[in-house]
Order: structure tokens, then C-alpha cells, then sequence
């Protein structure tokens, strides 16, 4: 009997130990079925957020060129009626109509994807085999052209960017009296060391490892002219303080009395209150100097706001008339190349009187003396599709051309040796016979 309770007690002992080896085993492979079908899942969702991306990219390059033929109907012929024809063709009467009437389906209403009395998404042609389709559409794709802002982005490759107002509804460029600039991004805050004014000089800091040396400097061009007007008037010239140009270097700076304190031989400080402010006196007087003298801007590393840098222009009136609309202009500068920058351009009418309203605006903002842009830009906001999952993307266009040659630099000569300017600059020609 002992015999046998010894041979049970190593019998239970074995089978114990098998159980929760199996049960070990059994939890591992699990364990791993799981971390595998986590994994095929991941990949699944990425491959589809990456379908409906690009589906939604598509809808970006149908946008662009839903917009292209908007623009070739309107040169063509700028006046159409609010009327669909009864063509069953695309006619430029239509696509202004969709453009006037945006919903989603106007980019696939002016390119024909789908029929004038149809709504609904737009099929993305595929080449995979049918076991792998991701079923890809876009299905919505807005195009707005009157926005409140002006947006672009400044880097070393990209140092200048010219912007051609174009106003909406019945603003005209002679309603505009301010206008504001806003640049280094809320994001950028504890990258970068600020400029000092230290003694009445502008001390720019070091380039470290770790940090950049200052904010963004940029400078700001003004271009304007009446409707009729001479070149000699943009060269430099101002006339009871009009002037048809203006530049304009502004230096960010934490120290708010260095930005509200002028040294006459270094910077002008234009920090009033609570905003930087530079008069149309002192845009007028950029011409009249031989030294263009840096503005320094007051900006709050610790603000709210989406950009910490931004300078109130009240604009001067151009030489000989009401500002035009034809040559109404700013140029906007990163004069060392670094860093890189996002910037913002907003327009406004006199105090107390609101701008004429503008249909299709993109409502984000509710100042009534903000004026509307007409065509400067596009935001295309477009929605794709991969299945079940959707991915909606944004983008705000350029609709001029970005390689429009401008001079940046320029130097100027002057006197013959006396009066300290220097000698003057001589070309010898030598001539040659063949």
C-alpha cells in the first residue's frame, strides 16, 4: 500500500507539472496571437489612414485644377449669370455658378466626375488586385478664395515672398489704412534668444549649440502707386508725406522699454501700450534716410497668441491720388536667411468704418474693419476615404507665380570722395579690333 501511495503522489506530481507547462505555453502563445493580431491591425489601419491620406491628396490636385479652369473662365469673360445652362456639358457659366456656390461636390461638379443633378464622393482608380482594394474616394472638397488673412512661410530657401493685394466684394485698395504684420510662431517660443538693446545698440546674441541667435528679423516692403504715377516717384521719393515705397526692418526684442525707447542713431522703438505701432509718417520717412534704422518690436515669449511678433502699419497715402488697385503690393523678408519663420498678413479699414462684406468669406473673424482677400490665395480643405477610415487634410495655395524675380539687394554710390561717401564706383571699357 505505501508502494502505491508513492507511485500516486509521483503520478499527481507529474501531472501537475504538465498542467501548468501547457498553461505556461498556452499564455505565450496567446501572448503572441495577440501581439500579431495587434500588429496586423496596426498595419492594416496604417496602410488605410495612408489610402484615405492620399485620397485626400487627390482631391488637393483636382482642387488645383477645378481652380485653374475657374480662372480661365473668368478671363475669358468676367460676367456670367447665377444660372445653370441647360448644356449637359461643363460650361464656364457653371463652373463660376459652383465656384459662387460651394458645397462639397463643386470640385467634382466643375471637372465632371459627376453628373449636375449628382452628389456624393469621387472614386479613386486603383491598380491592385481586387482582393487588396481599398475601396479609396474623396468625399468632400471645398475651395474658398476670400479669406481674412494672408499666410506663407520664409526660410533659406525661400527668402521673399511678394504679395499682390486683390480685395474682396466692394473693398477698394483705397479703403485699406492699416495693415498688420505677425510672424515667429507661439511653438517657437523657447527656441531662440532675443535681441538686446544694451547702451542704445542693438546687441544681437551669439549663436550657441543649443539655440539660434535671435527670433526672426524681417523686413516688411511697402509698393503703391495712384492710378497714373512716374518711376521717378517710386525711387525714393516723398511728397508732403506720401510716398509710393516704404521698407521696413523690424527686431524682435523681450525688453519692453528698449521697444518703446528711440535712439536716433540705432533703432526706433514703436512699443505703445500694448501693441508695436509704426505710423504712416514714419513708413513715409524710410525714403529720406541714408541709414534705414531697424524698428524694435516688442514680443511676448510667454503670449497666447499664435504669433508672439506682430507691428500695426498705419499705411501712407501713395504720390498723386488714391491708392490703386492695380499696384497695391508688400513684399515680405527674411534679410538673414534665418530662422525659419510662418508670417501673417491682415487688412483693415478705417477705424469705425466696416468693410463692404464679401460672400463665401471664411468666417473666421468677426472684426467688421477687416477687410476680405479676393484670389490671393485658395484653402482647399479636402476630405479622403480608405474603407471606413477617413483623413481630411487642408492646405492654403499660392495663386500667382512664387518665381515673380525681385530685387532683394541693391547698392548705392554716392558722392566723389568728399563729404565722407566714399569715391565713386568707374567702369573702364577697353576697346578691342578683330
Amino acid at each position: 500500500m505505501k508502494n502505491l501511495g508513492r507511485k500516486f503522489k509521483k503520478g499527481a506530481a507529474s501531472f501537475y507539472i504538465v498542467a501548468f507547462a501547457t498553461l505556461i505555453l498556452v499564455v505565450i502563445a496567446s501572448s503572441f496571437a495577440i501581439v500579431i493580431i495587434s500588429e496586423i491591425s496596426r498595419t492594416s489601419n496604417d496602410d488605410l489612414s495612408q489610402s484615405a491620406y492620399d485620397a485626400a491628396l487627390a482631391g488637393v490636385e483636382d482642387a488645383k485644377l477645378a481652380y485653374a479652369n475657374y480662372r480661365s473662365c473668368l478671363e475669358k469673360s468676367p460676367k456670367y449669370t447665377d444660372a445653370l445652362t441647360a448644356d449637359p456639358a461643363v460650361s464656364c457659366q457653371d463652373i463660376v455658378y459652383y465656384m459662387n456656390h460651394p458645397d462639397c461636390d463643386m470640385v467634382a461638379h466643375i471637372l465632371g466626375r459627376i453628373g449636375k443633378n449628382e452628389s456624393g464622393e469621387v472614386l479613386i482608380q486603383e491598380t491592385t488586385t481586387s482582393s487588396n482594394n481599398m475601396n479609396e474616394a474623396y468625399t468632400c472638397v471645398m475651395i474658398q478664395t476670400v479669406l481674412s488673412d494672408y499666410r506663407a512661410s520664409l526660410s533659406a530657401n525661400n527668402l521673399y515672398q511678394i504679395v499682390k493685394v486683390n480685395l474682396a466684394g466692394a473693398t477698394r485698395a483705397a479703403d485699406i489704412k492699416k495693415v498688420k504684420i505677425s510672424w515667429y510662431s507661439s511653438r517657437e517660443g523657447g527656441i531662440y534668444n532675443f535681441t538686446n538693446f544694451l547702451s542704445g545698440k542693438v546687441a544681437f546674441q551669439p549663436v550657441k549649440a543649443t539655440k539660434a541667435a535671435t527670433p526672426p528679423m524681417i523686413s516688411v516692403g511697402l509698393v503703391q502707386s495712384a492710378k497714373t504715377f512716374s518711376l521717378s516717384q517710386i525711387n525714393g521719393k516723398t511728397e508732403n508725406g506720401r510716398t509710393d515705397r516704404a521698407t521696413m526692418f523690424f527686431v524682435p526684442t523681450d525688453d519692453a522699454n528698449a521697444a518703446k525707447t528711440v535712439n536716433g542713431s540705432n533703432y526706433t522703438g514703436i512699443y505703445n501700450g500694448s501693441k508695436n505701432v509704426i505710423s504712416a509718417e514714419q513708413m513715409a520717412s524710410t525714403n529720406d534716410h541714408m541709414k534705414d534704422l531697424s524698428y524694435a518690436v516688442y514680443c511676448n515669449p510667454n503670449g497666447s497668441e499664435e504669433f508672439l511678433c506682430s507691428v500695426e502699419m498705419n499705411l501712407p497715402e501713395p504720390i498723386g491720388g488714391d491708392r490703386s488697385d492695380e499696384t497695391f503690393m508688400f513684399v515680405v523678408t527674411l534679410p538673414y536667411e534665418q530662422p525659419d519663420t510662418d508670417f501673417s498678413l491682415e487688412f483693415f479699414c478705417a477705424e469705425g468704418r466696416a468693410c463692404p462684406s464679401a460672400a463665401g468669406s471664411d468666417n473666421s473673424t468677426a472684426d467688421p474693419n477687416m477687410a476680405k482677400t479676393d484670389g490671393v490665395q485658395v484653402v482647399v480643405d479636402s476630405t479622403g476615404r480608405a474603407n471606413d477610415l477617413y483623413r481630411r487634410v487642408e492646405m492654403r495655395l499660392e495663386t500667382t507665380d512664387a518665381a515673380f524675380a525681385y530685387p532683394i539687394y541693391a547698392i548705392q554710390a554716392l558722392g566723389d570722395g568728399e563729404g565722407g561717401y566714399g569715391a565713386l564706383i568707374q567702369k573702364t571699357v577697353t576697346s578691342t579690333s578683330r
